[in-house]
């Protein structure tokens, strides 16, 4: 047997990393021969923030190249996300019969669906999800909220989160003394949602900042509206809050090194972000690292309160909670080893790939 993963985007981003590269790591390992077809790194295709440039004529144009790349493949194609990308695979499904596998690790229709006659869905992206789903061998769902709504078309659906590879994301113990506490936020900005998440942190952080000394706020990360955040933090007028651009992903592991305390505020109750495995919670939590989530979607599944990391919902919860970990050292010492040992049981790369390979063999 061999695995094709499909996927739109480049290797640096971090869903593709793990669902992707890592996914077929493993598998490699366990005897199956694996290939990743990305149309950013194959095709050359845009990716992130810049696929909003190309046209609807371009996005047809490589999945022909695709699909003749492809066609030439007798293999199962494991089409990553469902996107302009997902033609290609589907096209080899419906003509030639390959076998096909939906991973899912996004909500990519619109948040409420409209129907035409009452049966029939407007979103284009929910229909086309929905239609894969039927059309694949096995459907893969990154949280329970997607496993829930691929098994409505396709018994044979699984749960596997996105996870972390615990050897790279592996605390050093480094013996830097430190004078700063540092909260941290690493994340893309492609959506107005974003924006509000970051704005409701950074007040957070303005009011912790009124009551300690020696913190600050990191936010790691770029997209189309990072702007609107940067002129937020400019408005705010504080020196303790920085906004940097992308670090390399090899790079990740020694930032979280140096770093106290993850955040991830989600605002929103949103399929979006129900849908949504969190990879960066896994790769804070596998670094032995206090996270503080929104309760919310996969974070509430995956922390237990006060134990393995901490769950809030209002500004006050967030700034309360947040406070206890500022000023308790042992205590995020002894949150971020439970953290990591939660992830070594239930969320490495490697169990979750083991996961997979079972349900690949059994197609």
């Amino acid at each position: 047997m061999k695995i094709i993963f499909i996927t739109r985007e480049s290797k640096e981003m971090p869903a593709v990393r793990v669902r992707c590269y890592g996914f077929a790591r493993y598998l490699n390992k366990a005897g199956i021969e694996t290939e990743i077809f990305s149309f950013a790194d194959n095709l050359g295709a845009k990716s992130g923030k810049e696929e909003g440039q190309m046209s609807r004529l371009d996005k047809l144009l490589y999945n022909l190249k695709a699909f003749k790349y492809l066609k030439s493949k007798d293999t199962v194609l494991v089409l990553q996300r469902c996107n302009y990308h997902s033609l290609a695979p589907l096209l080899l499904n419906l003509l030639f019969k390959r076998k096909l596998i939906l991973d899912l690790d996004d909500w990519e229709a619109r948040e409420n669906i409209e129907y035409h006659f009452n049966k029939i869905p407007k979103s284009i992206a929910y229909v086309a999800m929905s239609f894969i789903a039927r059309r694949s061998c096995l459907c893969i769902g990154a949280s329970k909220f997607l496993v829930n709504f691929l098994s409505r078309y396709n018994k044979n659906s699984i749960y596997l989160p996105t996870g972390v590879d615990t050897e790279i994301f592996k605390p050093k113990k480094l013996m830097i003394e430190k004078t700063d506490l540092v909260l941290s936020w690493i994340g893309t900005i492609h959506r107005r949602d974003n924006v509000e998440n970051l704005c409701f942190l950074i007040d957070c952080f303005m009011i912790l900042s009124q009551k300690n000394s020696g913190i600050k706020l990191e936010i790691i990360g770029a997209g189309i509206y990072d702007q609107e955040v940067k002129q937020y933090i400019a408005q705010v007028n504080s020196n303790l809050i920085k906004i940097n651009g992308w670090i390399a992903p090899e790079q990740i592991p020694g930032y979280l090194d140096n770093i106290d305390i993850g955040v991830m505020p989600l605002t929103q109750n949103t399929k979006f972000n129900l849908a949504k495995s969190p990879t960066r919670m896994f790769e804070y939590m596998s670094m032995e690292k206090p996270f503080i989530a929104s309760c919310l979607g996969e974070a509430q599944r995956v922390i237990i309160d006060g134990q393995n990391g901490m769950l809030a919902i209002t500004q006050d919860d967030f700034v309360e909670k947040l406070q206890i970990l500022i000023k308790d050292k042992k205590l995020r010492q002894t949150m971020g080893k439970k953290a990591r040992k939660t992830v070594l049981e239930k969320y490495s790369l490697e169990k979750i790939s083991n996961d997979l390979l079972t349900s690949v063999r059994g197609i």
